[in-house]
């Protein structure tokens, strides 16, 4: 009976745990040299503020260091979501 209040538990906690927390989000590629035949992988990435350098997308990391996003990349604003 502990076990299976225990799976029931755990199970609640992951599905709960639905909510996007942060504004933006951006769909775009990343480059893996070492990838073989396919070097282009899928990637996002989750950010509240976000600055333009031109058509680069760019923000900071909270350690300090900057993330540059070239396109092409998709832009997704999550601040209308309920």
């Amino acid at each position: 009976m502990k076990t299976l209040f225990k799976l029931l538990f755990l199970t609640l906690i992951l599905t709960a745990c639905n909510k996007n927390e942060y504004k933006d989000e951006i769909r775009g590629k990343v480059y893996v040299p070492t990838s073989g035949l396919n070097p282009m992988h899928d990637a996002i990435w989750y950010t509240d503020t976000i600055s333009f350098d031109g058509d680069t997308l760019y923000y900071f990391n909270s350690d300090g260091s900057e993330v540059r996003i070239r396109p092409p990349f998709i832009l997704i604003d999550h601040t209308l979501d309920k």
